[in-house]
């Protein structure tokens, strides 16, 4: 039988894109990311420049959404509290730029790399909603 934490991170591990909120002032702002990931942290890159990055700086808080599709309404999925902070170790800086290159390019302005920390991971759709214990 699968444990809390296999479960968690088996949907991290095959959902790459879910939605992202965020602040914009007063207002929330929710948009569709693409992620990587090591174990719980999750990675992923924007321009510079980019509102989601302006609005992170303001509130390093954001809510993540990972694992829900279309074709399983039913599907289990995660509900992410996460803090922003800086990638640190540069090995793992270009392991995640290498992904995203083939994915994003962008001329519009430098691409950073965002670093987000679960603070809190919900399992739901599967029974009672869990939370997992980090």
């Amino acid at each position: 039988m699968e444990t809390l934490k296999e479960k968690v991170l088996s949907i991290i591990k095959d959902h790459k894109i879910g939605t992202m909120a965020t602040l914009n002032g007063r207002h929330p702002y929710v948009r569709y990311m693409t992620f990587t990931n090591e174990d719980f942290t999750l990675y992923a890159t924007t321009t510079e420049d980019s509102q989601k990055v302006y609005d992170l700086n303001e509130n390093p808080y954001t809510h993540i959404l990972l694992g829900y599709t279309k074709e399983d309404l039913d599907a289990p999925y995660l509900e992410i509290t996460a803090k922003l902070s800086e990638v640190k170790d540069d090995t793992l800086k270009l392991k995640i730029t290498n992904f995203f290159k083939d994915i994003f390019t962008s001329e519009d302005g430098d691409m950073i790399t965002l670093q987000f920390d679960p603070v809190s991971i919900k399992l739901m759709n599967n029974g009672e909603p869990q939370e997992l214990k980090l």
